[in-house]
């Protein structure tokens, strides 16, 4: 049946109340979709009235889902979700001569021009084939291979194995301390969390990534580490701004020290402590892959970074 109506939200719309609904605050929302906060809640306020319902609650404190917000947010992902399979299934079946065609992903959350082996992989055109990997959040890579939108991507320390996903652990990064230059511990080389006292950690939201947050969290009670939270900026720029500002302290992978700001110490952890906060490289693909383009992807990705 052919469906045509004035009443139905546009793609656009469902995007941004999912990434409302998702971090709950409209300045990060807006960063994650690359636009202004006024447009923004000119689309929520434009969808509430479309159904006649409210679905965001929003004060000077923080912002909510209400009831039907928090049915709507599952209903509005499914759509996304059928929408982008619908695509990539027609994209896939576009190429289906090109049997060597394999849609990759590679994780935001770790800079790969400071991991030799994986760098020198993710620039050569005969494993590319020319063609850019997606960068995005390790969740949302995860959730496309899944939906079937990518056949395999590189994430960091998400995952477990489940019936439907195969997951390797490639390597090993080390988490290292990005602190204030004017904080009395930047002097040395190496830092122990707790020499960092009541300093507030900018620290992610378990939603985000629950394996390496619970992982961490066991790690911090090991060590007696109870600093206060804030949650850290989508930004890895904007994060290390407010470092600098002195509001806090944060942890990174070593990679991304290749990102430089004045204001801004990057510190060695302890040994034992760096080997406990550590975060897997992982490789994610659809279980029971059977296509040898995937496979001997997977292949070169286990034999560049040693595994």
């Amino acid at each position: 049946m052919l469906m045509l109506s004035k009443h139905l939200p546009s793609t656009r719309t469902l995007q941004c109340f999912l990434a409302v609904a998702q971090e709950l605050n409209f300045r990060r929302a807006a960063e994650l979709l690359n636009m202004s906060q006024p447009p923004l809640s000119r689309q929520i306020k434009g969808l509430e009235h479309m159904l006649r319902v409210q679905l965001i609650v929003r004060d000077t404190h923080q912002v909510s889902l209400t009831t039907a917000g928090d049915v709507f947010k599952d209903e509005a992902y499914k759509i996304l979700l059928a929408l982008d399979l619908a695509v990539a299934g027609v994209k896939a079946g576009s190429h289906a001569d090109d049997a060597a065609m394999v849609r990759m992903g590679l994780t935001s959350v770790i800079n790969h021009s400071l991991m030799p082996g994986l760098n020198a992989l993710v620039t050569d055109p005969a494993f590319t084939g020319g063609r850019a990997l997606e960068r995005a959040w390790s969740k949302r890579l995860v959730e496309r291979v899944r939906g079937g939108a990518l056949d395999l991507a590189i994430v960091g320390d998400i995952v477990t194995p489940t019936d439907d996903l195969a997951v390797e652990t490639i390597c090993s990064e080390p988490m290292i301390l990005v602190l204030p230059a004017s904080h009395p511990a930047a002097a040395k080389a190496e830092v122990d969390l707790a020499e960092l006292g009541a300093t507030p950690l900018f620290w992610f939201s378990r939603t985000d990534n629950p394996a390496f947050y619970d992982k961490c969290e066991r790690s911090f009670r090991h060590v007696g580490y109870a600093a206060p939270r804030r949650l850290e900026p989508k930004d890895f720029t904007m994060l290390l701004a407010s470092v600098a500002a002195g509001e806090g302290v944060a942890l990174c992978p070593r990679s991304m020290q290749a990102t430089s700001r004045i204001g801004v110490a990057y510190r060695a952890l302890p040994p034992a402590l760096a080997r406990l906060l550590s975060i897997d490289v992982q490789v994610v693909s659809r279980a029971h892959e059977t296509r040898a383009a995937v496979l001997d992807k997977v292949e070169a990705i286990r034999a560049a970074l040693g595994s």
